[in-house]
Parts: C-alpha cells; sequence; structure tokens
C-alpha cells in the first residue's frame, strides 16, 4: 500500500458558540489534509510530520492525532515550545474572522528540532509527500530553504511531491516574498493543488489557463486547478479534465475545503483512481465539508 507524508503545523482551533465560549478542537491544513486522506482510505499508511510541546495540550493534541488513525512516529517534542492556537469567530456583519497565535510555536522550530535530533537521515521512502504554502511560511528564511532541501531529498528518494500555495498574507515579509519562496516550492513539486484565488492575488493570473501554463512550466506534470466559480481543472501530460461546482450547494464554514479537497484527491489518486474520479469524489467530500463548523467534521 503506498504511503503518504504530510509536512506541516497542527493548532489549537478555538471556535465561537457565543459571545464568551468556544468549542476546542486541532486544525492545520495539512494536519487537515492527513485526517480526510485516511478517512477516504482507511488502509493508507498516513504519517505526520510536525513538532508538538510536551505540555498538557500538545499530548491531548498527539492523542488525538493517533485517534485519527495517523502515524505520528516522525512528531518531535520540545520542552522549550506549545502548540499555536486559532480562533473562529463572527463580526457584527456575521462575517468569519481568523486570529492566531503561532508565533514561537513547536512547529515554526520543526527543521532546527529535525536538525539537532538527526531525524532527517532516519526518514524511509514515502511514495507522496505533501506541503503547502503554509509549512513554509511558518519558519525562517534558513528552515524554509531546509524544508524545500527534505522535500526534494524525498523525492530523490523516489517520493511524488504534492504542493498547495496555501497562500496567507500574514505568514510573509511582503508579496515578492511569498513568490519567491513559493515558485521555489512549485519547483520541486510533482503534482500541484493552485488555487485561482491565490494566483491572481499573488501573480495576476486571471483564468485557469494561465495557472496551469505558470505551473507547468516549473516542471508540474499534475496539475488541478481549483476555482470556486468556475469548478476544478485539472491536467496531466495528455488530457484536461472539468467538474463542475454547485454553487447552490450551502456553505457556512470554508475553513476546511481545499484541505479536505487535497486529502481525498491525494487518497483517490494512490488508490488507483484517475484523476476525473479521483476530483469529482474530492469535489462531493469538500462539499459537504463546508456544510459544517469548523475543520475536522465528526
Amino acid at each position: 500500500m503506498a504511503s503518504l507524508i504530510s509536512i506541516g503545523e497542527c493548532m489549537m482551533e478555538l471556535n465561537a458558540t457565543d459571545t464568551l465560549n468556544f468549542k476546542r478542537s486541532y486544525a492545520g491544513d495539512t494536519y487537515n489534509t492527513a485526517v480526510y486522506a485516511k478517512r477516504w482510505q482507511p488502509q493508507l499508511p498516513v504519517y505526520y510530520l510536525s513538532a508538538v510541546g510536551t505540555d498538557n495540550l500538545s499530548q491531548e493534541m498527539l492523542s488525538q492525532w493517533r485517534a485519527e488513525g495517523l502515524n505520528t512516529q516522525y512528531v518531535l517534542q520540545t520542552p522549550d515550545a506549545q502548540l499555536g492556537i486559532y480562533a473562529i469567530s463572527k463580526d457584527s456583519a456575521g462575517k468569519r474572522c481568523l486570529s492566531y497565535w503561532r508565533k514561537g510555536s513547536a512547529a515554526s522550530q520543526l527543521m532546527q528540532l529535525m536538525h539537532a535530533q538527526g531525524v532527517a537521515e532516519t526518514l524511509p521512502h514515502f511514495d507522496y509527500v505533501y506541503f503547502t504554502g503554509i509549512s513554509l511560511g511558518i519558519f525562517s528564511d534558513d528552515d524554509k530553504q531546509a524544508l524545500l532541501d527534505l522535500v526534494s531529498d524525498l523525492r530523490n528518494k523516489g517520493a511524488t511531491v504534492v504542493f498547495d500555495p496555501n497562500y496567507r498574507p500574514l505568514l510573509w515579509e511582503s508579496k515578492e516574498d511569498a513568490i519567491k519562496w513559493l515558485t521555489l516550492a512549485y519547483q520541486v513539486t510533482d503534482l500541484a493543488l493552485p488555487g485561482m484565488t491565490d494566483h491572481k492575488a499573488l501573480f495576476g493570473h486571471a483564468n485557469h489557463t494561465e495557472v496551469v501554463e505558470f505551473v507547468r512550466a516549473l516542471g508540474c506534470h499534475e496539475i488541478v486547478v481549483k476555482s470556486s466559480q468556475d469548478g476544478i481543472y485539472a491536467y496531466d501530460a495528455h488530457a484536461e479534465y472539468y467538474c463542475a461546482i454547485d454553487g447552490n450547494s450551502p456553505c457556512i464554514d470554508t475553513t476546511a475545503a481545499g484541505d479536505s479537497f487535497a486529502g481525498t484527491y491525494l487518497a483517490s489518486r494512490m488508490a488507483g483512481s484517475d484523476i476525473l474520479t479521483a476530483v469529482e469524489a474530492a469535489a462531493d467530500v469538500a462539499t459537504n465539508v463546508v456544510k459544517h463548523v469548523g475543520a475536522i467534521v465528526d
């Protein structure tokens, strides 16, 4: 059975239930993707590469990862940092608002911990490696390069590298800084999952064709462009595929729309589904996820 390792940060999610109370759970883009991949194909070996603290909340989160069936063999722990936190609330107009407390989190020190503990040298072959622009964005520049080097090494061992830019402006010094690092990430990627919104904001791309031409020129050979308005366009070396999206479907919370799509798509492809079948399955899961509050739907 093919294996998947997802690299990044999971945080404590606090979702406002009223003015004074929050529902606690755990979420983060690469974690969400890993969970939805495992749920779609329960027999799939899914590993999570991250870092947590040794405090009680970090240990509770680690237990939750295991309860979801994720292999935590490569989760590092440090007594010098804790998990990051984000809160979901709504403003007076009912618009969703996100607040973050993640600077200095254990996960943001992952590459340094890996170096100190010699973990990179012990990693086995994985069939698929997944990371995102958020995985990069939480690191210092030296650690960003270390992550790209790690991904390249795993790719040289035979892994298919999967990348979703997941652009979050607050994680970057400038738009130019984000463009630089996300472009470098695409250059070590085989399967790209760009979003139309991200590429319009960063690169000025006006349509999916421009996105595909840009990403393909950087070396990606399987590309799935997610456009909330126009549907999903997928490409390989031989053909183009399209999946329409029901614009009238209820949408309550888009927190994990892209993550659930990515996890389901990867699990489907790893299980042998063709591109269009995988896209349709992933779109169905994402459509259901956004009908609920929070990243991980119970």
